[in-house]
């Protein structure tokens, strides 16, 4: 049971070898494709035949009955029917900050490209229902498609024995407000619902696990023309766990066996740092495998297991990020810096009293996650899954002159004259002449910092008052960044990833490097710059800002700020990010702040200099604002 391999001595073909999952046979893409193919060919008859032979159940209607859903609820265990509303309610909880939402960027001078967000008109939810029926992954997949505003959520589930589906199953659907369920499983429920056969509706886009057989048709409907999307790419379950000396052996092995219990094709790798405790969770694993029901099935996965050991936190970070696990859990002291260290992890558990069943049922985050490997390019099942977007461009004969000089010019460098003609057309309607454009673009910039610590986007676009749009997760520091944008007449876009479990410093300083950056991309070579500004705001509080947009950074804060923090904001932070910004701006920025107040004195010191960059980034013509010819 769980071979070892030492990290720092195997090869990389061992170490590949040793995180291999375990090999399909490759027989149920054959079957999933013949059934597809054979649904699509003679529709109705070829599904009720496939149900009759797989499922045992082919009914003239597959859909269950309204009264079968409301009988169901009413049997339900009280007990039964509280834990389901109350994971629905958590689950619902995590979810509801989810969603793409829309937008509107004035890309050039009388050129409004926008964005909306819409959802699918009909999302199918594959329920498994083998050896137990799965109403947790009824709730995953329902509860995100009713936030996004999906009009027809449709549940399919295998029969239970002669017809009809789980009793649990269905009191769970009654419960979240779906009544369309249908009892038919299989690759013949997918083709069906890829086809608009045998009385269910054709599918935009199809959900949920499954066995093998469900898996390959999922993929294979995805691939034929028109055929619906699929969620994610789906495999046996598994779970990583990296323990530490100090880890309790018996909840590390209740959290690998919690996995293996799901089906024999399951992996488990348990990364540790020493021969101690790699014993350790094995006698534990032993001791609890002899107790468990499903004790056969477990050991079968766990023939298809290992355990690595590493010789610290970066090697078995290296090692999670080489196998990218649909669940990790951490059960280490250092569990917080290994977060960090993790790139690519469909859901992350950390400390020792979070295990891997409390994401499976009822602590919020969706645990329809990515498998065999593909967490290295998908996430989980989100509200954006269930949503589409849809851009649209709107442009005013200004703005078709502005663009018309690229266009026309790229165009021609593809080769395709038509494109230049439709360009050219509205270029000569607007009464603007070859080469000539009405205005290059608005001043706008985009920046991204990924650091171990952070990971930070920031937009700006000096031509555009507003809307800003901006969440680093320290609410202070955003009501300053704010104040910035709108003193600068500014917008701002800022979007933040950052270890606040730790402290403010790592976002603090990265948003205000980035910023420096995209206000640097926005200025482009500085022709027609004012380049200077200069302003003192604000009440009992005094704030005087200079700033030179030199190209040469240099920062100088004179004042002292009381107390340690506003908010969740460090006062001392305050000269760090003006001298954040000028470094990666190229500017020189003085500020000077008198006053007794520290909400005041950090309020002022940002406004004023909001109000500095928006004299110093006004164009007054078109030279370089520089009697030597240049900039640095």
């Amino acid at each position: 049971m769980l071979d070892t391999l030492i990290w720092k001595d195997a090869t990389p073909a061992q170490r590949r070898q040793a995180l291999a999952r375990p090999v399909e046979t490759g027989t149920a893409d054959a079957a999933a494709r013949e059934i597809v193919n054979a649904v699509r060919a003679r529709g109705d008859e070829a599904v009720r035949a496939y149900a009759a032979r797989l499922d045992g159940y082919a009914p003239d209607d597959f859909r269950v009955p309204a009264e079968a859903l409301r009988e169901a609820r009413k049997s339900m265990d009280p007990a039964d029917l509280e834990a389901v509303k109350a994971a629905a309610d958590a689950v619902r909880r995590f979810h509801v900050r989810q969603g793409y939402s829309g937008y509107s960027v004035e890309t050039w001078p009388g050129v409004m490209a926008s964005r909306r967000a819409t959802p699918v008109d009909v999302a199918a939810l594959y329920v498994p229902a083998g050896s137990a029926p799965l109403v947790s992954t009824l709730i995953m997949l329902a509860v995100p498609a009713q936030l996004a505003g999906v009009p027809r959520i449709v549940v399919v589930a295998p029969p239970a024995g002669e017809g009809g589906v789980n009793p649990a199953l269905l009191a769970t659907a009654g419960i979240l407000g779906i009544d369309e369920v249908y009892a038919i499983g299989g690759a013949q429920a997918i083709a069906a619902l890829a086809t608009g056969s045998a009385g269910l509706p054709r599918a935009d886009k199809i959900f949920g696990p499954g066995n093998a057989y469900v898996a390959a048709a999922k993929s294979y409907v995805a691939g034929l023309p028109g055929g619906p999307a699929i969620d994610l790419p789906a495999g046996p379950s598994e779970v990583m766990v990296i323990a530490d000396e100090r880890a309790d052996a018996e909840l590390v092995a209740s959290d690998l066996l919690s996995q293996a219990e799901h089906d024999p094709s399951a992996q488990v790798v348990l990364v540790c740092f020493d021969t101690v405790t790699r014993d350790r969770v094995i006698a534990a694993t032993e001791a609890q495998l002899a107790q468990l029901p499903r004790a056969e099935i477990a050991r079968a996965a766990l023939a298809n297991s290992c355990t690595v050991i590493c010789d610290g936190l970066e090697a078995a970070a290296e090692v999670a990020n080489a196998y990218a696990p649909e669940h990790l859990i951490l059960q280490a002291d250092a569990a917080e810096r290994l977060v960090g260290l993790v790139r690519h992890a469909g859901s992350i558990f950390v400390g020792a009293f979070t295990p891997e069943a409390a994401g499976d049922y009822a602590a919020g985050p969706n645990h329809t996650l990515p498998t065999s490997g593909a967490a290295r390019a998908y996430g989980g099942v989100t509200v954006e899954a269930f949503q589409k977007t849809t851009t649209i461009l709107r442009a005013t004969a200004e703005g078709a002159a502005a663009m018309a000089p690229a266009v026309e010019r790229l165009a021609a460098l593809e080769g395709l004259e038509a494109h230049a003609t439709a360009m050219r057309l509205r270029r000569e309607r607007a009464g603007v002449q070859p080469g000539v454009a009405a205005a290059s673009g608005p001043r706008a910039g985009t920046k991204r910092r990924k650091t171990a610590e952070t990971d930070v986007t920031v937009t700006v676009n000096l031509d555009r008052d507003g809307p800003s749009r901006i969440a680093t997760g320290v609410g202070y520091f955003d009501h300053m960044l704010e104040q910035v944008a709108r003193h600068g007449g500014i917008a701002l876009d800022v979007a933040v990833e950052g270890d606040l479990h730790i402290d403010a410093h790592h976002t603090i300083e990265d948003v205000c490097l980035t910023f420096g950056e995209a206000l640097r991309e926005a200025l482009r070579d500085k022709r027609g710059l004012a380049r200077f500004g200069f302003e003192l705001p604000m009440d009992e509080t005094r704030a005087a800002v200079w700033i030179d947009l030199s190209g040469r950074p240099f920062a100088k804060f004179e004042g002292e700020i009381p107390g340690e923090s506003v908010g969740e904001f460090p006062v001392e932070m305050t000269a760090h990010a003006f001298r954040s910004i000028a470094e990666s701006l190229g500017a020189a920025i003085h500020v000077k702040v008198e006053g007794e107040n520290a909400h005041h004195m950090v309020e002022a010191c940002f406004k004023a200099f909001g109000r500095a960059l928006r004299k110093a980034v006004r164009v007054e013509g078109d030279a370089l604002p520089s009697t030597k010819g240049m900039l640095a």
